[in-house]
């Protein structure tokens, strides 16, 4: 019912799009607070870039957990420890990821937005995991909840192969495009991102690959579907083994269960979740890391058909020192999931295998500790059933449409 109010720019990239927003907004000396699992490539932008002395000189506070409590008690210190920043004039800003990377957790968005606001700060959220599909955030009937800037990388499950490059930045009008020598809402054109960066950046998003992106979303509900059914499957089958830690909202005794409930489309999990295996040696964890593949794909992206399998210490998130991956929660060992579409039963059956090659040998229970075959196949069958009937209850009857189209 707001589409009306807001207008997008597409970028050639997911990280031109958070760079896009990021310059539209920060200026010398400012201050910028950020949640802690965010994507690898935008904390190194923010670090590396932003926050160094020769370039913007921004300050970068991080705040832990998921809660709107949360965010008030780093936005409180802040407003303290930078006091003579802002007695300069300088601004704060937020910036969100949510569903975080790499373990899929949820942060309660509409109530960081509302304190955020209510300081006076304007708030980014990069909301590529969940997708429309799973979040919607300029959908709030209350405005103070909704973010300021969305950014979604198209590269991921909007497009959905994996084969196109693109990213958006979502805005309200006001504050995306003013015709020149126009002013509205209390800007100038000038103050809009279309002329203060996307006009100047040059990172706009090519034909063909707007293409491929639209093509794809075509298929964004069916596909989101069966990846967060998978992901429920999956979580619940890694938690039942006594040697395996699960990062995963999907599991109901998971710290971030309560605001995945409260949060996303159908209470669903993002396709995205982590483990750490206990009690095995570096050298079976390589190799069953290494045997995970064809079935489950080394890579570092994320949201194709496709299971993808990595190290997240190695890859996404190497630019972090030892204790910022200590903080996100990132051991040298964490496997991060990148769930896909396929038949979930294949990956459990090739996970199952690769561990009695591997695992069996130093811990001889190892893949025995799993569920049985019968009780794997009843979870499925259950989860299955259970998600779509409660995708099906969540559509509008027949009466109701046609009631709306007269």
């Amino acid at each position: 019912p707001y589409a009306g109010e807001y207008f997008a720019w597409n970028f050639s990239s997911g990280m031109a799009a958070i760079d896009g927003v990021l310059s539209h907004l920060l200026g010398r000396d400012d201050v910028l607070i950020t949640s802690r699992n965010i994507y690898g490539g935008a904390h190194q932008l923010i670090h590396d870039w932003y926050a160094k002395s020769g370039n913007l000189a921004v300050a970068v506070e991080t705040f832990d957990g998921f809660s709107g409590e949360d965010f008030q008690r780093v936005l409180d210190a802040t407003k303290v420890r930078y006091a003579d920043r802002f007695a300069q004039g300088r601004h704060a800003y937020v910036y969100l990821e949510s569903p975080c990377n790499p373990h899929g957790y949820f942060l309660d968005v509409p109530d960081i937005c509302r304190r955020a606001h209510a300081a006076g700060m304007r708030v980014m959220l990069d909301a590529t995991v969940g997708t429309p599909f799973l979040v919607q955030p300029l959908q709030r009937a209350d405005p103070e909840e909704r973010p300021d800037f969305v950014i979604h990388s198209y590269t991921k499950d909007l497009a959905g192969l994996g084969s196109t490059v693109a990213g958006v930045v979502i805005g309200r009008n006001e504050d995306m495009f003013i015709p020149k020598g126009q002013s509205a809402a209390g800007r100038a054109w000038h103050e809009t991102m279309f002329w203060n960066v996307y006009y100047v950046k040059g990172a706009f998003l090519n034909a063909d690959a707007a293409f491929d992106v639209m093509q794809g979303m075509r298929t964004l509900t069916g596909r989101m579907l069966q990846k967060c059914i998978n992901t429920t499957i999956l979580a619940r089958f890694f938690d039942a083994h006594p040697q395996i830690n699960v990062h995963c909202s999907a599991l109901d005794a998971d710290v971030n269960a309560p605001i995945r409930r409260r949060v996303s489309h159908l209470g669903l999990a993002a396709p995205l979740f982590t483990i750490d295996i206990d009690g095995v040696s570096r050298d079976a964890f390589g190799r069953l890391f290494d045997s995970l593949s064809p079935t489950f794909d080394h890579m570092i992206s994320l949201g194709q058909p496709n299971t993808i399998v990595s190290c997240p210490a190695l890859t996404t998130h190497s630019e972090l020192d030892a204790a910022a991956l200590a903080e996100a929660g990132i051991r040298p060992t964490t496997i991060r999931f990148a769930v896909g579409d396929e038949d979930p039963k294949d990956l459990i059956a090739h996970f199952i295998a690769s561990c009695r090659l591997t695992l069996d040998g130093e811990s001889p229970d190892f893949s025995r500790q799993f569920p049985s075959p019968a009780e794997i196949d009843q979870l499925v069958e259950q989860t299955y059933v259970d998600c779509h009937r409660a995708y099906a209850a969540s559509k509008p009857s027949m009466a109701a449409l046609l009631d709306e189209s007269t």
